[in-house]
């Protein structure tokens, strides 16, 4: 969830499109939200924080980050620095989520003890383990300058839809089941994943 200072900021909405990695042509069905001043920040150095979300249990927790960073490893030019639950202990939580904006001194802390330029919170919105496979994502990418959200993602990925198939089979293209995709809920999230991180 985006602070309410930032909401204020010019926003330009990205849609669902396709992205062609090497010779690939993957349908995305995740959108973002990109500040006006986006190009503004000097970024190179992001922590990603553990995901947040009711259904998940530790293991799944770092799973989903892991995947994440994977993902976005391969697709932007940023130093991706996994955080940990320990990282936030002798720190004020933020709780975006039930509270509307990032508290500065969350993110002041954070930042200042990893030299940070930027955090990324996540939060799985939705999952469902078996088949068909669900999983929703949301993820803010926070400038450790002013605390303020200045990019924002979300997808939310269902296998009883013929697209999403589609898109995991060109995802995973190459490999030699595909299918396993829709069984497997970690390999389910690391497509969700690469959808919100090719949008940064």
């Amino acid at each position: 969830m985006r602070s309410p200072l930032a909401a204020t900021l010019p926003f330009l909405l990205l849609g669902a499109g396709c992205l062609a990695p090497s010779e690939r042509s993957i349908r995305l069905f995740s959108t973002a939200e990109v500040a006006g001043d986006f190009d503004s920040y000097e970024i190179r150095r992001v922590g990603l924080l553990p995901f947040a979300g009711a259904v998940l249990t530790d293991p799944e927790r770092r799973q989903i980050q892991e995947a994440l960073s994977a993902e976005l490893a391969r697709s932007t030019p940023y130093e991706i620095v996994l955080l940990q639950e320990s990282d936030l202990e002798a720190l004020e939580k933020s709780e975006p989520h039930r509270r509307g904006w990032y508290r500065p001194r969350t993110i002041l802390g954070i930042a200042r003890r990893h030299h940070l330029d930027g955090l990324l919170f996540g939060t799985v919105t939705s999952r469902r383990f078996y088949p068909p496979q669900s999983i929703g994502l949301e993820v803010d990418l926070v400038a450790a300058e002013t605390g303020l959200a200045i990019w924002s993602s979300s997808v939310h990925l269902d296998a009883a839809d013929p697209r999403v198939r589609a898109g995991l089979e060109t995802y995973y293209e190459g490999e030699e089941d595909w299918r396993s995709a829709l069984l497997s809920p970690e390999r389910f999230a690391r497509f969700a994943a690469f959808q919100v991180a090719a949008l940064l």
